[in-house]
């Protein structure tokens, strides 16, 4: 029976119109007391004691039903929508299978079989993905282990035809050389609706050292209709720099323009802090580090003239702006100038702003994370280099360097060179495909939806023959990823792989980026999630027989959770998880057999493992790149990126397409050719 948005069950089927799963003694006492045969009575009461122990299986499942509404575009992915099943009762029961039918509602998350205790509960996000013009009508259904019917919860969605077409003009845009400290001249992109209905353009985005105007909000074009933006980059760092122009539509995926920059030395003293300092959060710590360049020995730092920052914060002569913002001091964009003055008496000015929003929930004060006994606060590994943490070195490989040693690089382009499109059975197929994977937790699912944003959005990316599935769940440790037989590998090869028109066979490369649960002290407290890394590599050996290579990322910062009880979450968890990764793709490096995957060395148990991007930074204070993360950049757990149109999830995102693009055992195969 279905009461209000939820089904209860405690029982094998409906009896009638006053009949609750999770029927009571007291109900059935009243029923023998009307039978009128000892004979009935007796088989009665047989039957009270079956379905007293029945009721111990006691549940709710919300919604009674879903549904899409009428307006999805054929193509286009929904936004999820969630089932619940809760455990209402005070004994175990277990989930022992679902399916989900048909092919156009496609699972996102949740698994089977698996045990809910006492007030568990198991979430099915299902997003809806039309092939067709017409009306669907579907169901997920939902077994549980002692109960005989199954519960059926109907899905339904309507899908329609859009006529718009999304046009990005140019599509790719060159910056610099540019002088550190000095922003380029404006260059613009327009999008225009090359189709026959209307099209919204949502968002407009780009992310530092890159920066946009010209556009202001929602914007609605007509057939034939365009809108323009202005982008231009602002020098911080000698080098070359690459990001992605993104707009959001409401009826077709992301469109953009690939943006590369170059940075120079100035001719003179400049400031070269970016000009929109990080996020601040209402009445929370805060700390930004300012930067020059092209000046002669100690640099000398000062407000300017006439101009102040919000109460509560002050900047040293050291370049620190610091301190907690006083509860006063309201949301909103602060600008302030500042002066710079070196040795040789040179002198720069910046006008520079940053926006304090509002708490997040998060611990938004914890904007940095020491461990006693080291080098205080916490160095990232690229940054610690040859230096250590509790006697372990730094860096992303041996001898505490950050270049991947020749060798294994020229096995990894070897790979990289020999992957091509495959058909449905792993055979070379110029119109095939080939895959990369994700696998790990929620917050890694949450960054690879921002890499897809970002590859749709991004003309540089292949995306004639590159499919990009996204395999990590809502929950799914390294632990669960280690266990060959867990069903979150169910999900994958039954769900994810056929959602995406793809087989396992097609699956040439992974990202992985998971964690255990810790306890104890480093560098014992990693053992696990090293020893799960390594079985993950085994695993996607044994399961995609086309599988090359293996990418592996550490967690992001953790300081600004909100529940330290959670193992997964604070520092120095967060942190040390790199370390795990590192000591993993060292086993491999020093020749360790049960990772080897080279054939001329002994049976192949293992992909080719290497670092993709490196993630972590200590929160609010820069690595040598100037990369932190706010406590904007969360939700309000503290552990998960936020969601646009606040940045987290694209930062971390944006780092990662940025290897893909670029690394030499990724590029040939990532990027169009």
């Amino acid at each position: 029976m279905v009461f209000g948005a939820e089904q209860l069950g405690t029982c094998d089927k409906d009896t009638g119109p006053h009949f609750i799963c999770g029927v009571t003694a007291m109900t059935f006492r009243h029923v023998l007391h009307k039978l009128k045969s000892v004979a009935i009575i007796a088989g009665a009461a047989v039957f009270l004691l079956a379905m007293t122990a029945q009721a111990q299986v006691s549940y709710s499942v919300t919604p009674a039903s879903i549904s899409f509404g009428p307006k999805n575009p054929v193509g286009i992915a929904s936004s999820g929508k969630s089932i619940t099943v809760l455990n209402t009762g005070t004994q175990s029961f277990t989930i022992s299978s679902f399916s989900l039918s048909p092919s156009e509602f496609q699972l996102v998350d949740g698994w089977a079989p698996i045990t809910l205790p006492p007030g568990g509960k198991e979430v099915y996000q299902i997003r809806f993905v039309p092939d067709l013009a017409q009306k669907f009508s579907g169901q997920l259904t939902i077994n549980i282990s002692g109960v005989s019917n199954p519960v059926v919860v109907p899905i339904t969605g309507t899908a329609y035809i859009t006529g718009a077409i999304a046009q990005v003009s140019p599509t790719t845009l060159t910056f610099g050389p540019q002088p550190l400290g000095s922003t380029s001249a404006p260059q613009t992109v327009t999008v225009t609706n090359m189709g026959t209905s209307n099209l919204e353009v949502t968002a407009a985005t780009v992310l530092p050292p890159f920066s946009l105007s010209g556009y202001n909000g929602l914007v609605t074009l007509g057939p034939g209709q365009s809108t323009s933006v202005q982008v231009t980059y602002f020098a911080t760092q000698a080098g070359t720099y690459n990001g992605t122009l993104v707009f959001s539509h409401d009826v077709v995926n992301s469109s953009g323009a690939a943006l590369t920059a170059t940075a120079v030395a100035p001719s003179g003293l400049a400031v070269t802090t970016f000009p929109v300092l990080p996020l601040a959060t209402h009445a929370s710590a805060y700390y930004a580090e300012l930067t020059s360049a092209g000046g002669v020995g100690t640099t000398y730092w000062t407000l300017a003239a006439g101009t102040s920052l919000p109460q509560g914060l002050t900047l040293s002569n050291t370049g620190i702006i610091s301190g907690t913002l006083e509860s006063t001091v309201a949301n909103g964009n602060y600008p302030f100038s500042v002066m710079v003055t070196d040795s040789a008496s040179n002198v720069a000015y910046a006008t520079l702003s940053f926006t304090v929003n509002a708490q997040t929930g998060a611990k938004c004060s914890a904007i940095t994370s020491d461990v006693a006994g080291t080098t205080s606060p916490l160095i990232d590994l690229p940054d610690l280099g040859t230096g250590t943490y509790l006697g372990s070195e730094g860096g992303l490989y041996p001898g505490g360097s950050n270049i991947r040693p020749a060798g294994h690089d020229s096995d990894g382009v070897k790979f990289a060179d020999s992957i091509y499109p495959l058909d449905s059975n792993g055979k070379r197929d110029p119109n095939g495909k080939y895959v990369l994977l994700s696998i790990g937790m929620s917050a890694s699912h949450t960054l690879f939806v921002g890499l897809q944003n970002f590859v749709f959005a991004d003309p540089t990316v292949d995306k004639t023959h590159l499919v990009l599935v996204n395999g990590a769940q809502d929950n799914a440790t390294a632990g669960d990823f280690a266990q060959g037989n867990a069903p979150v590998w169910a999900d994958i090869i039954d769900y994810f792989l056929p959602q995406s028109n793809v087989t396992p066979s097609q699956v040439v490369a992974a990202w992985v980026s998971d964690v255990s649960y810790p306890s104890g002290t480093f560098p014992q407290d990693m053992s696990t999630l090293q020893s799960n890394l390594e079985e993950i590599a085994q695993n996607l050996h044994r399961k995609f027989r086309n599988l090359k290579l293996a990418y592996f990322t550490g967690r992001m910062y953790g300081g600004y959770s909100n529940n330290p009880r959670n193992p997964e979450s604070p520092e120095p968890y967060a942190y040390e998880s790199n370390f795990a990764v590192k000591w993993s793709i060292q086993d491999q490096l020093d020749g360790l057999a049960s990772l080897n995957y080279n054939p001329a060395n002994g049976p192949v148990k293992a992909p080719w493992m290497d670092w993709s991007s490196y993630v972590w930074a200590n929160g609010l204070l820069p690595r040598e790149d100037g990369f932190v993360w706010t406590c904007q950049d969360y939700t309000s757990d503290g552990i998960h990126p936020s969601l646009p149109p606040l940045p987290g999830r694209d930062k971390g995102a944006n780092i990662l397409l940025n290897f893909f693009k670029t690394d030499d055992t990724t590029a040939p195969w990532f990027l169009a050719h």
